[in-house]
C-alpha cells in the first residue's frame, strides 16, 4: 500500500468510526474565500464588543472539515470557553481526496504546490477583520495531515499563530526548513501504537522522513529558546477504550523565550485515531487558551517585528500590507493600514525605550 493511501485510509476510518454527528446550540456564519465559503462556529450570546480566541481545526488526508470535526468535537466547548472555530477544507488531488500542502513528507504527493499556508492566513486576517478577535490568542490544531500543517502554520506564520496542537502529525525533519520568526506554543499529541504517523518517526527510503513525537517536541523547544530540563505534568484519560489515565505529559518550558514553550501527550497504547472520551475536547481547548501571548507587552506599538528597534524592517512589513485591514500593522486601530500608521512608524523610529 502506498504511503498516500495508507494515510487516507486511517484518515477516513477515524472520523466515521468516532465521529458521529451532533447538534450544538452554536451560531454558525460562513466566510468567504477563493475556494468557496467555510463555516465559522461563535457562541450563541456573542458580545460583539468583547474580542475572543480564534481556533483554526484542519483535517487529515482524504478527510474533511465536517467529518473531523465531528471527531475532534471542539463546538462542544464552543459556549463554555467563549472562542470561535473555524474548520476548512483543504484542496483535492486527482483521486478526489483533499489535502493540506504541509510539509514535504505530508500530503502533496503529486507535486500540486497549492499554497495553503497563504490560504490560511488570509482566511485568519478575513475573520480577524471582520470579527472581534483576540489576536493574541489565535490556534491552530490538526489531524495526520492537519496536524503537519498546524506545524507549517507556526514556520510560517508565527507572528500570527499563538499555539498549535498537532494529533498524530509532526514537524520537518529538516530544523532548517521552519524558520519561525517568533516563539509559537506547540504541543504534540502522539499514541504510541500509531502505525500511520509512527510515534518513533520514520523514514521512507528514496522519499522523505519525519521526526518522531518527541522529536517534533524538542525541536521547537530548541526553536522557542527552551532548556533542556523536561517537567512531567499529571496524566490525563483522553481514550475511552484505554483504562485509566493512559496520557502521560512532558513539558519543556524552562527558559524559553517570551510565548514559547513546547509540550508532548503521549497516549499509552493509543492508535492513529484515538478514541477519544469527553475528556479530549476540555483538555485540548483549555490548553490551547492558556497558551496565547500578551498583546500590549512592546514599549512601543510601531515595533511590529519585535526586536526592539523601530526601523526599516517594521516599515517594510507595515509596506507590504499597506491598504488591508491586517490588524497587526494597523497601529492607529482605523480599520486600515495606511498614512496614519505609517506617521506612528516614523514618529517612533529608533530603538525602543
Amino acid at each position: 500500500m502506498t504511503r498516500h493511501a495508507t494515510i487516507g485510509l486511517f484518515t477516513v476510518s477515524c472520523a466515521l468510526l468516532h465521529g458521529t454527528p451532533s447538534a450544538f446550540a452554536v451560531e454558525t456564519e460562513q466566510i468567504p474565500t477563493d475556494r468557496g465559503t467555510v463555516p465559522l462556529y461563535l457562541p450563541t450570546d456573542l458580545d460583539p464588543g468583547v474580542d475572543i480566541p480564534l481556533v483554526i481545526s484542519l483535517h487529515g488526508y482524504t478527510g474533511n472539515g465536517n467529518q473531523h470535526e465531528n471527531y475532534f468535537n471542539l463546538r462542544s466547548r464552543i459556549d463554555e470557553d467563549r472562542f470561535m472555530l473555524c474548520v476548512p477544507n483543504g484542496t483535492t488531488d486527482a483521486q478526489g481526496s483533499r489535502f493540506w500542502n504541509a510539509t514535504d513528507f505530508c500530503c502533496d504527493f503529486e507535486n500540486r504546490n497549492p499554497d495553503d499556508s497563504g490560504y490560511l492566513r488570509d482566511l485568519i486576517e478575513t475573520i480577524t477583520a471582520t470579527y472581534s478577535i483576540d489576536v493574541g490568542s489565535i490556534h491552530v490544531v490538526g489531524h495526520s495531515n492537519g496536524g503537519f500543517m498546524a506545524y507549517r502554520m507556526a514556520c510560517d506564520h508565527a507572528d500570527l499563530i499563538a499555539s498549535i496542537a498537532s494529533l498524530a502529525g509532526a514537524t520537518y525533519a529538516n530544523t532548517s526548513d521552519c524558520t519561525p520568526s517568533e516563539p509559537v506554543h506547540a504541543l504534540q499529541i502522539h499514541g504510541t501504537a500509531d502505525d500511520v504517523i509512527r510515534y518513533a518517526g520514520q523514514c521512507i527510503p528514496f522519499i522523505f522522513c519525519y521526526p518522531g513525537a518527541m522529536e517534533s517536541v524538542e525541536t521547537w523547544a530548541q526553536y522557542d529558546g527552551c532548556s533542556s530540563v523536561e517537567e512531567n505534568g499529571p496524566p490525563i484519560d483522553l481514550d475511552g477504550s484505554i483504562p485509566g489515565a493512559e496520557t502521560s505529559r512532558v513539558i519543556l518550558a524552562d527558559g524559553c523565550d517570551q510565548h514559547g514553550s513546547a509540550e508532548l501527550w503521549r497516549i499509552e497504547g493509543g492508535s492513529h485515531g484515538p478514541s477519544f472520551n469527553g475528556n479530549f475536547a476540555r483538555e485540548l481547548v483549555a490548553w490551547l487558551l492558556e497558551h496565547g501571548r500578551s498583546t500590549d507587552e512592546s514599549p512601543c506599538s510601531a515595533d511590529v517585528n519585535g526586536d526592539a528597534v523601530v526601523d526599516g524592517g517594521d516599515l517594510s512589513l507595515l509596506l507590504a500590507k499597506w491598504g488591508t485591514a491586517a490588524e497587526e500593522y494597523d497601529l492607529d486601530e482605523d480599520g486600515v493600514v495606511g498614512g496614519g500608521d505609517l506617521s506612528l512608524v516614523l514618529a517612533t523610529w529608533g530603538v525602543c525605550p
